[in-house]
């Protein structure tokens, strides 16, 4: 009897942002389209896919542009549209207006809660503020993607059966590589962040092999092992 092979899997891409002649290449794989704002979430929820998740919700980077009315129309977008995951959401000490952050997010994550989907969260410099807001919910399924926190946090994240996602830039940035060296297999799942540009590298889902690669080499484990335990993590996280 032949196993069925497992999928790649972008668990957190600018999917609306890649051009529409190119997304076809992207069929056979699991995408998690996350959002930035207002626009971008009714933008997403128009895309179609076998194994594309529609997020909606407002970037910590677009909150400084954004009003209460702006959350408003994301609830209803949210209530009246195919949204299975809020994101990308959450909090960023690097940019101003840290507690206007915090009152979107708030907002955002009780949302998920209310419709029972998961998080697809954006913690840069903020992890133990992102995690503390989503202990004060409830929140029960969460994704902090990219993670270069301090490994210290990640007992805690496992604890509560958060995940975290390797970028294929986990090979040249040493903080997130010590993330994926301390974490636990059932925490993982990979990304691309495409079409973001970082160090001159243009980010593409189908840049998620490298992902699997690293966690390959770094875990002692085979690429085929390393692909099918992303993609049960990510059923866990999706709870399908």
């Amino acid at each position: 009897m032949c196993q069925v092979a497992s999928m790649l899997v972008d668990a957190h891409t600018h999917f609306h942002e890649i051009p529409p002649d190119e997304r076809a290449k992207y069929t056979g794989m699991w995408i998690i389209a996350v959002a930035d704002d207002l626009e971008s979430s009714a933008e997403t929820l128009k895309l179609e896919g076998e194994h594309l998740v529609r997020c909606v919700g407002i970037h910590p980077w677009s909150v400084g542009g954004a009003s209460s009315a702006h959350l408003d129309e994301l609830e209803k977008l949210a209530y009246r549209g195919e949204v299975e995951c809020i994101g990308e959401v959450g909090l960023d000490r690097r940019r101003k207006g840290f507690s206007k952050q915090l009152e979107f997010f708030r907002r955002q994550v009780k949302l998920a809660i209310d419709l029972g989907v998961p998080l697809n969260l954006h913690a840069l410099d903020a992890w133990r503020d992102v995690l503390e807001v989503l202990d004060h919910y409830g929140a029960e399924r969460a994704l902090f993607h990219w993670y270069s926190g301090p490994t210290s946090l990640l007992p805690e994240l496992e604890e509560r059966g958060y995940f975290i996602s390797v970028n294929p830039c986990v090979v040249f940035q040493r903080k997130h590589m010590k993330a994926l060296e301390q974490a636990s297999l059932e925490m993982l799942l990979t990304e691309s962040d495409g079409p973001y540009v970082y160090r001159g590298v243009k980010l593409e889902p189908s840049m998620v092999r490298e992902s699997l690669k690293a966690i390959a080499k770094v875990k002692g484990i085979s690429l085929a092992e390393a692909e099918e335990l992303v993609e049960e993590n990510l059923m866990r996280y999706l709870s399908r």
